[in-house]
């Protein structure tokens, strides 16, 4: 990719999803060894060439050093070295560097080619099949562009494992409100294996046991059509990522605010992708509130005081 083309991806990534709930997103596909991948370019800041870097004492292994952009410190995270991906090219010069924001948090990601961006929608993105390799809980979708398979890559996930974990493994959140968390049935639509579970286990170790989780957004849509045929099966509250596979949550919070017995169901919409930028884009969609990951205190927080207000009618 040409120094002009990389001005081109830092451009492109403010204009995702112009339309809320149209279910598109941008990708800018990358290689890795002989691998091809994607990111979000929502989460794209820009791309670079190489840059000198600075080691900083007792950095995971995967993290080369830190390096300044713009008087911003940044981390810069081999995916070669996280994901155990001999580079095709064996000249670092011809590698890339994809500069994220995602959790109000930038990070920088080294890389080998940069291919270019491309619009399509997440109607077209299958889920992974599950593995026991490492790459299962930071592949996210797969889709094909050009007759080639591209696996999507959830930066934001890779940065968790190595730098947060300690902050994302909280054990319970205290019920201060004295709510019935039992009692209220929570379908969860997220399609990172890591957050997803992290999710369940704070929830049910809080005392909200009643859930459901799904990898995209049109099998959690497809729940909540059932539910509204059996009133034993009510769903009280969606909890739901942004980008995921064939639905994504922009479009199913569309779906479920226009759904004559579903409309009254309030929906949290928990994403990296949310900023005072982007939280119109919640709002246009009818999203009862938004959260910016990790916040999983928060998450139960909202829960706890929607059913404190009667927003939430518990099934009997």
């Amino acid at each position: 990719m040409s120094d002009k083309q990389d001005t081109a991806v830092q451009q492109g990534g403010a204009e995702i999803l112009l339309e809320s709930g149209t279910n598109e997103l941008e990708v800018l596909v990358f290689t890795l060894g002989d691998g091809v991948y994607g990111v979000n370019v929502a989460k794209v800041r820009e791309v670079i060439l190489p840059v000198d870097i600075a080691a900083s004492p007792d950095q995971p292994e995967s993290v080369l050093g830190m390096f300044n952009l713009r008087n911003q410190v940044l981390p810069l995270v081999d995916l070669h070295h996280y994901f155990n991906i001999p580079p095709a090219d064996a000249n670092p010069k011809n590698r890339r560097v994809i500069v994220t924001e995602f959790n109000g948090v930038q990070a920088a990601f080294l890389v080998e080619k940069v291919d270019q961006i491309y619009r399509m929608s997440w109607a077209n993105m299958r889920p992974v099949p599950e593995t026991q390799h490492q790459q299962q809980f930071a592949v996210t979708g797969i889709t094909e562009i050009n007759g080639q398979l591209v696996l999507m890559l959830d930066f934001e996930s890779v940065f968790d494992h190595i730098s947060m974990q300690d902050k994302l493994h909280i054990d319970r959140v205290e019920n201060d409100l004295g709510v019935d968390r039992a009692s209220c049935k929570i379908i969860i639509a997220e399609d990172s294996n890591f957050i997803r579970s992290i999710m369940e286990s704070v929830l049910k170790n809080s005392g909200y046991t009643n859930l459901r989780s799904f990898t995209n957004g049109a099998d959690a849509w497809h729940e909540l059509e059932a539910s509204t045929k059996n009133t034993d099966a009510a769903v009280d509250i969606l909890i739901t990522d942004v980008e995921m596979p064939m639905m994504d949550g922009l479009a199913l919070t569309r779906h479920v605010k226009e759904h004559a017995q579903l409309k009254t169901t309030p929906v949290l919409l928990f994403s990296s992708l949310i900023t005072d930028d982007t939280r119109h884009k919640g709002d246009q969609v009818g999203a009862d509130e938004q959260l910016a990951k990790p916040q999983l205190p928060e998450l139960v927080g909202i829960v706890d005081r929607w059913m404190q207000k009667g927003v939430i009618k518990p099934a009997a």
